[in-house]
């Protein structure tokens, strides 16, 4: 699965990326969220997938991680979660990563 994300883009922070996509369970949120793409899904969606591992007030604190860093958008917790994009690719080598949008 790619993850492509333009740096020119200033909704969107490299460093806060990082941050949300270093935590194993935000990273399976946002794989099945990008699964789901376009369509939303309700934390109580998310909590099955997670398999009730989670309570829900645990899965809204990681997908405000994922919404600070510009991956995950809502239009209200009841209307559910969706990925903002469906790819994204990061590279790191030794200057750094670099974040770019494939089309």
């Amino acid at each position: 699965m790619k993850i492509v994300i333009s740096l020119t883009d200033k909704k969107l922070n490299g460093h806060k990326i990082c941050e949300a996509l270093s935590d194993p369970t935000r990273v399976k949120i946002l794989r099945f969220l990008i699964s789901k793409y376009p369509k939303a899904q309700k934390i109580s969606e998310i909590g099955k997938f997670l398999d009730g591992n989670f309570s829900p007030t645990t899965i809204s604190f990681h997908l405000r991680k994922l919404r600070e860093a510009g991956l995950v958008e809502t239009n209200g917790h009841k209307k559910g979660f969706r990925a903002v994009r469906r790819n994204l690719n990061i590279k790191f080598n030794g200057n750094g990563f670099h974040i770019k949008e494939e089309k």
